[in-house]
């Protein structure tokens, strides 16, 4: 009897403690829905839940592995972690290809005179250009909040206010020259349409909602009207380091399909298998230090560094000199 006893809370104790685990999870899969205001239903919220703790258990490995010097910067829990590989491609990364360059030859021949004339590093940011930390939420809108970035640099060069405009005139009217409003869109077309379209106007005249809505562009309210814009040579890093320095912050396309990309978190991202073959996102480079470049993303405070990217200089990593663009005003 006494052996029976012994052996049935040996038994026991695994499934007690597996019990505990369970439990925890669930809990912290609750607080992780209220932290981030989410509300799955039946299956969803199984299919979130089993995603969310894949990516868990990546951020462990490679973060213990961070630990150990093996990479040079950490992931983490945020926002996209609920989302499987799958649903974060089809929901985050929708830039789409531009068939063509316009490359100015001018300006690229004035770039090899200045080679001599740039700071080993800049930061945008460090002279007075604190933009708020924006969120493109359930929109592939990223070309959109790149080029307004770009030509919000350009009026804050010019003025010396950050004056913030309306990504959301791209999303709604740049349709008829190739985007696809919420279902992504190219830095060219965004380009080619702000060209002809007579102006951007700002984000107090036309917020930015999440979702495509109808054109209400109004030209006499438009704040900012380009001037010339150009794609920087492809693969070339300095030439896009001496854009920064001279033109001001440059809207870049990018690979953001890695797992790490999506739970990037701080340090300075070098993932290997961040292929500069394909770009998918847009983004701004507002500067850069001597190892990395600085970037600005559209998915709010929660992701990356308060919203912002390191990434490793001088290995056209995750393609960010493949497709390049500044404009003027």
């Amino acid at each position: 009897m006494k052996i029976f006893v012994a052996v049935f809370v040996i038994v026991l104790c695994p499934k007690l403690g597996r019990f505990q685990d369970n439990s925890t999870i669930d809990l912290k899969w609750e607080q992780y829905k209220e932290k981030y205001n989410k509300t799955y239903y039946g299956y969803h919220d199984a299919a979130r839940k089993l995603a969310w703790e894949a990516n868990l258990e990546k951020i462990r490995r490679h973060n213990e592995e961070a630990g150990k010097g093996l990479h040079s910067y950490y992931i983490n829990d945020n926002h996209l972690s609920d989302m499987s590989t799958q649903s974060y491609l089809q929901k985050m990364v929708k830039l789409t290809k531009s068939r063509h360059r316009k490359v100015n030859p001018e300006t690229v021949g004035d770039f090899f005179e200045m080679l001599h004339h740039i700071p080993e590093e800049l930061n945008w940011i460090d002279k007075g250009f604190q933009t708020p930390t924006y969120n493109q939420k359930d929109c592939g809108s990223c070309y959109a909040f790149s080029i307004a970035g770009v030509l919000q640099g350009q009026v804050f060069k010019q003025t010396d206010k950050l004056i913030p405009l309306s990504e959301q005139q791209i999303v709604d009217c740049s349709v008829p020259v190739g985007n696809y409003g919420c279902g992504g869109g190219s830095l060219r077309n965004t380009l080619k349409y702000l060209d002809k379209s007579g102006g951007l106007m700002t984000y107090t005249d036309y917020p930015y909602v999440a979702r495509q809505t109808k054109c209400r562009f109004d030209k006499n309210r438009a704040l900012v009207n380009l001037t010339s814009w150009a794609i920087l040579p492809a693969r070339d890093e300095r030439a896009l380091e001496i854009a920064v320095a001279k033109i001001g912050p440059i809207a870049a396309s990018l690979n953001a399909a890695p797992h790490t990309f999506q739970l990037y978190h701080s340090g300075v991202y070098d993932d290997v298998a961040c292929s500069p073959n394909v770009v998918n996102h847009a983004v701004l480079i507002v500067g850069y230090t001597k190892d990395a470049w600085i970037l600005k993303n559209w998915w709010g405070n929660h992701w990356g560094e308060k919203g912002y990217m390191r990434l490793r200089r001088g290995r056209n990593r995750c393609g960010i000199a493949n497709y390049a663009a500044y404009a003027l005003v």
